[in-house]
């Protein structure tokens, strides 16, 4: 298993995701997640207690071991 995966984006494939590794119980040491939307971030917070929210710093989850570009095409010009 990975020691950080990281997301880049917060919206629904983020949430398929993170609800699969909570319904296996396979979380990895950190997850990171980005998006500039604060109340995103605030509600998948809420649902998915163990992750850090890096608000809409990209830099902490690009670091991670596994990268997910969670965003749609023309959301890319955010990052």
């Amino acid at each position: 298993m990975f020691k950080s995966i990281g997301f880049i984006g917060g919206g629904r494939i983020t949430r398929i995701i993170l609800g699969g590794l909570e319904r296996k119980e396979k979380w990895p040491g950190k997850v990171i997640v980005t998006d500039a939307n604060a109340d995103v971030l605030k509600d998948l917070q809420k649902r998915f207690p163990k992750i850090e929210a890096a608000g809409a710093d990209i830099k902490k989850p690009a670091a991670a071991d596994v990268v997910f570009l969670a965003l749609h095409p023309p959301a890319m010009s955010w990052i």
